[in-house]
C-alpha cells in the first residue's frame, strides 16, 4: 500500500475511534433544545424533531457498528468511507430541517436553534476533521437550510444572518482543511520515522549477520569449519588460565597427517579436501566438549585438552590412542577406499610456558613421531 493509502486507513481509523462523540453531541443538543421549548407553542413539533433525531441516533448507532465490522474483517476502502459518510450525512438532514422550524419563531428561538447546529458543525471540525467528505455530509446539510431560509428572508436581519451564516461555515471549511492538513502530515511523518526505523533495522541486522560472518571466517577455517591458528591462540590462553585458577593441567595434541598427499596427488585437491573434512568429523567425536580441535595447516590439526586432572599424561595419551583409531577404518572418497594415519606430538604445558612454546614443543614431538613411523605418538622433552 502506497504511504497516501496507509494515511488515509489510518486517519479513517481515527474517524471510526471518535464516532460515538458525534452521537453524544446530537443525543445531547436535541434535549437541550427540546427542554428549551417547553413553553412553546410549537414545542409539539420540536418534540417530533427530537424523537427523530434519537431514531436516527439508534440507525446511525447501527451503521457505524457494520462499518467497523467490515473494517475489522476486510479492511478500510473507500466505498466504506463513503458508506460511513452516509450515516453522518442522514444525521446533517435531522439538523438542517431544524432550520424550517424557526420561520416565524422568537429571536430566543432562532438564537436557540443557530447556536446548537453551528455547535454541532464545530464539534465536526473536531471530530471528521480526519475525513474531508465525512465533514461535507454532515455540515452541508445541516447548515444549508438555514442559510437559505435567511437569505429568502424580506428583512435586512435575514439578511445579515445569512450572510454571517455563510461566513460562520466557510471560516469552519478552513479549519477543517486546516486540521486535517495537519493530522495527514503528522501521520504521514509518523509512517516515514516507521519505514526509516524499520530500514535501519533490516540494515543493522545485515550488517550484523555480515559481521558475525567475518569474525567467523577470521578465526575459523573456511573447509572444515574448525578454529583456526587465530582463535587457536585464544583458546589455549583460555585453558592456560583455567589450569591456573584450578591447578589443573593444559596439554596440546599435535597431528599430522599419513597418506593425504598421496590423495590430493593422485585424486585431485578436491579429494584432499573431503578427506580433510571427514578426520575433523572423525576427531571431533574424541574429544570432550571443553576441548578445542583446529586445523592450523594444510594437513595438520591440533587438539587441546584444557582442566585436565589428576594423572595428566594418561589422559593425553588415552586420547592420543583413541585419535589414531579414528583412522583404523578406510576413507572412502569419491568411491575410492584410501588408509590415511597420523602422527602424533604431545605436550603439557608447564609454569612460564607461552602459547607458542607450547605449540613449538607439540609440533616438534609431532616430526619426532614421524620418524618413527605412522601411528606413532612422541612426548615433547
Amino acid at each position: 500500500m502506497s504511504l497516501e493509502g496507509r494515511v488515509d486507513e489510518a486517519l479513517f481509523h481515527r474517524l471510526m475511534s471518535s464516532a460515538h462523540i458525534p452521537l453524544i453531541g446530537s443525543a445531547l443538543g436535541g434535549l437541550l433544545i427540546s427542554i428549551s421549548q417547553l413553553d412553546s407553542d410549537n414545542r409539539h413539533l420540536f418534540f417530533a424533531w427530537a424523537f427523530l433525531v434519537y431514531v436516527v441516533i439508534a440507525i446511525r448507532w447501527w451503521l457505524t457498528q457494520r462499518c467497523k465490522n467490515k473494517l475489522a474483517r476486510q479492511g478500510f476502502d473507500r466505498k466504506l468511507a463513503y458508506q460511513y459518510c452516509l450515516t453522518l450525512a442522514l444525521s446533517g438532514i435531522v439538523w438542517g430541517a431544524l432550520g424550517f422550524l424557526i420561520t416565524d419563531a422568537p429571536p430566543m428561538t432562532v438564537i436557540i436553534v443557530i447556536t446548537a447546529i453551528q455547535a454541532m458543525v464545530m464539534g465536526g471540525v473536531v471530530t471528521m476533521a480526519s475525513c474531508i467528505p465525512a465533514f461535507f455530509a454532515f455540515s452541508l446539510p445541516a447548515m444549508l437550510p438555514t442559510v437559505v431560509i435567511f437569505a429568502t428572508g424580506n428583512s435586512t436581519p435575514n439578511a445579515v444572518m445569512a450572510v454571517f451564516s455563510v461566513i460562520f461555515y466557510l471560516l469552519m471549511v478552513g479549519v477543517t482543511y486546516r486540521f486535517n492538513h495537519s493530522l495527514r502530515q503528522a501521520q504521514r511523518i509518523s509512517f516515514e520515522n516507521e519505514d526509516l526505523i524499520g530500514s535501519l533495522k533490516e540494515a543493522y541486522q545485515k550488517i550484523s549477520a555480515q559481521n558475525l560472518e567475518l569474525n567467523h571466517v577470521a578465526h575459523h577455517d573456511i573447509l572444515t569449519g574448525l578454529p583456526n591458528r587465530k582463535l587457536l591462540a585464544v583458546r589455549i590462553q583460555q585453558a592456560i588460565e583455567i589450569a591456573e585458577v584450578k591447578k589443573t593441567s593444559t596439554a596440546i595434541l599435535y597431528l599430522d597427517l599419513n597418506g593425504f598427499k598421496a590423495v590430493n596427488d593422485q585424486l585431485g585437491h578436491e579429494a584432499g579436501d573431503l578427506a580433510l573434512i571427514e578426520v575433523s568429523r572423525r576427531l571431533g567425536k574424541v574429544i570432550r566438549g571443553s576441548d578445542t580441535l583446529a586445523r592450523v595447516g594444510g594437513d595438520e590439526f591440533v587438539i587441546v585438552l584444557s582442566d585436565l586432572q589428576g594423572h595428566a599424561k594418561s589422559s593425553v595419551e588415552m586420547v592420543a590412542s583413541k585419535c589414531l583409531m579414528v583412522f583404523e577404518q578406510e576413507f572412502v572418497i569419491q568411491t575410492s577406499e584410501r588408509q590415511l594415519g597420523a602422527s602424533i606430538g604431545l605436550a603439557l604445558c608447564k609454569e612460564g610456558d607461552t602459547i607458542e612454546q607450547l605449540l613449538s614443543l607439540a609440533d616438534k614431538a609431532m616430526y619426532q613421531a614421524k620418524l618413527l613411523g605412522c601411528g606413532k605418538v612422541h612426548w615433547a622433552s
